[in-house]
């Protein structure tokens, strides 16, 4: 059967556009499958995003092609599609470059950094980073995401909502976190080095926020924070931002005081510096940028510089400020030390408090002490610790510093000893005394570092050496009376430096699970130094005591008391210092544990410390919170230090009118 020519001119049309309607097919695909697939780029997946590999593809190059050699892609690409299109797709080929060459810097250094004994440098020399290919790359991305974020027509707020925005952000960061471990390799050994060469690239480096005693030594590595990860901290704390946040671990720096051996120096700078570093490239034109062989690294210290101007718009800088603070408790083994000193045998001498700085030393930032209890060390600090380092408002107005000491000593001995720890460490720092950080600190007590620091904030007066020596007859308490280490021990002043104290489940009256059978027998385990014994032994010669007035003032075979004994509420220190109050007018607070709500507050206990020990009278403000006595750990415990330091915070500006 024969079709006329308008049949047939319709059947073509029919089998084209049926053709072309077989070309597209809608497929509904959930949410979740859609954001992943969205998310994935250089960065995060190893390949090219999907917006990249259109805008390739839209020129007519092969973006796996384009992948391996990002050279002549990015040249063909420049002329054919818009300048923010061009920009972006560069920089993530030469991300995705940098990813596939192999490391050029040294990985001994970073094992260093994580270690928790030293690791020794390797023998051969450090890796030739001047020309490495690798690093190259590196600086093109970041080279390309600099000029995508500050130089094309739009301005960064007008892309505000733009997820390539962000992007271009996160390749930025990367390439130069590249570049700063490139830059580190290459200055190994030469302190302060700039310029150093790097990728085939003049880097300058520049230094802002640190003084000189900070960075005098070379740091033994250099690590990424946002790539580590820590056990056993609730949180990480960081501010997004410009730039790659990193932590400079320094070699263990040597204590130093005028001929004081270095043991017996009680301050500690950190040796784990936060840093942030951008990399800048010269020039205020796009063509300038691209064709700059030089460029300049800036090292930033956070806790002191938030923001950055660039490109006339002020940047915030990234920072982590939980991630110096992380590797330090990873490698300081504190609690372990703090164990041995209890309970091991022939120990020569007592180690003397230590205090620890958590940050540089800020002139004018107000110091926050804290002081851990009975078997423990700053490590009982780490999430409160991690807290105040993270909120931004106390961030800015105050540093942390930490006390370690051997609990096995006795209390009056620690507060003896962690008064000068504390008097030099501040006099070191201020030598005139006339730094807002040497006024109006705040003192943070936990359990038997509770009741140290109510001490190192009271008035003795002659009240506890007399109550010490209320069992001994005239002519020997007179003896005992004269003796300085008696008076160093039992007759002392509020220290000036502090302005506020914080208690937390601390037994001011005793502890009741003390004098119970398990840690009867703990208490018998506890070893002294050879050194506290000697000089004990050498006041009971100089005092002709007998065994009969020893055991009245808590002696057991000869043995002195230990922080454990004292905490006892029987023990000759608490009844010797039962009536001591804190300086008048200085303001105080206190928080308990009450493990069993179930009983009433003045009834209860946190498992260790009875509420009636814990109380104090004329606090500015108590909070029972439902926990063992581990308080200082909990969420609510952590919000109550945060409000009482707002509260510190405005009574001091009101103060000082600023």
């Amino acid at each position: 059967m024969s079709r006329s020519p308008v049949a047939w001119l319709a059947l073509g049309l029919a089998v084209l556009l049926g053709n072309g309607c077989a070309v597209v097919k809608v497929k509904e695909r959930a949410f979740g499958e859609v954001a992943v697939e969205r998310s994935i780029d250089a960065l995060s997946g190893d390949r090219l995003s999907a917006s990249a590999a259109s805008v390739l593809g839209s020129a007519g190059l092969d973006p796996e092609a384009c992948a391996r050699e990002p050279g002549p892609c990015i040249e063909q690409l420049r002329p054919l599609a818009p300048v923010e299109d061009w920009l972006a797709a560069s920089a993530e080929l030469q991300l995705l470059r940098m990813n596939a060459l192999p490391a050029s810097v040294s990985r001994a250094a970073e094992s260093a950094g994580l270690a928790r004994k030293p690791v020794e440098p390797p023998a051969a020399a450090a890796p030739d980073v001047a020309d490495d290919a690798r690093t190259a790359a590196a600086i093109e991305a970041a080279r390309y995401a600099y000029a995508y974020l500050f130089l094309t027509p739009r301005t960064p707020e007008q892309r505000v909502f733009e997820a390539r925005q962000e992007r271009m952000l996160r390749f930025y960061n990367r390439a130069v976190d590249a570049v700063a471990q490139a830059a580190f390799e290459a200055s190994r050994g030469q302190v302060g080095a700039s310029p150093v060469r790097v990728g085939g690239l003049e880097l300058s480096i520049a230094l802002h926020g640190y003084e000189s005693s900070e960075i005098e030594q070379q740091p033994e590595a250099l690590l990424a924070s946002d790539t580590l990860g820590f056990d056993n901290l609730r949180a990480v704390y960081r501010r997004d931002g410009f730039g790659t946040s990193l932590v400079a671990v320094f070699p263990r720096r040597a204590a130093t005081g005028q001929g004081t051996p270095a043991e017996n120096v009680p301050y500690r700078d950190t040796r784990y510096l936060p840093v942030t570093a951008t990399l800048r490239f010269g020039g205020d034109s796009l063509d300038a940028v691209l064709a700059d062989r030089s460029a300049r690294m800036d090292v930033y210290n956070p806790f002191r510089i938030e923001s950055e101007t660039i490109a006339g718009r002020s940047v915030p800088l990234a920072a982590n400020y939980s991630a110096a603070y992380g590797i330090w408790l990873a490698r300081s083994e504190l609690a372990r030390l703090s164990l041995s000193s209890l309970l091991r045998p022939k120990q020569a001498r007592a180690f003397s408090p230590r205090v620890y700085l958590n940050q540089p030393y800020d002139p004018d930032k107000r110091v926050i002490v804290l002081v851990h209890g009975l078997a423990s060390s700053p490590e009982a600090w780490v999430n409160l610790a991690n807290e105040l380092l993270g909120d931004e408002t106390l961030r800015r107005n105050y540093q942390l510093w930490q006390v370690f000491y051997p609990t096995n000593l006795s209390i009056l001995g620690n507060r003896a000893a962690i008064e000068s720890a504390l008097a030099r460490t501040f006099a070191h720092y201020d030598p005139q005394g006339d730094d807002i950080a040497s006024r109006d600190a705040v003192l943070v007590g936990h359990s038997m570092g509770g009741v140290i620091s109510r001490l190192l904030l009271s008035d003795s007066g002659d009240k506890v050496r007399e109550a010490s020596l209320s069992g001994f007859d005239a002519a020997t308490a007179q003896r005992l009376r004269e003796d300085p280490l008696v008076r160093e021990l039992t007759v002392f002043r509020p220290m000036p430096q502090f302005g506020r104290a914080v208690f937390l489940a601390s037994p001011h009256r005793g502890a009741v699970v003390t004098d119970g059978w398990p840690l009867r027998m703990v208490r018998k385990l506890i070893r002294l130094p050879f050194d506290v014994l000697r000089d004990t032994a050498e006041l009971i010669q100089r005092s002709q005591l007998d065994q009969d007035q020893l055991q009245k003032i808590g002696f057991r075979k000869g043995r002195p008391p230990t922080g454990p004994d004292d905490l006892s509420p029987n023990s000759l220190f608490m009844r010797s210092t039962a009536g001591l109050t804190l300086e008048a007018g200085l303001p105080y607070h206190t928080v308990v544990g009450w493990r069993d709500p179930k009983l009433p507050l003045a009834q209860s206990s946190d498992g260790v410390v009875p509420y009636a020990s814990a109380h104090l009278e004329g606090a500015q403000s108590e909070k029972a919170i439902v926990s063992g006595h581990s308080v200082q750990e909990t969420p609510q415990a952590i919000q109550e230090l945060r409000r009482i330091l707002r509260i510190d915070l405005a009574e001091h500006r009101r103060r000082s009118g600023r």
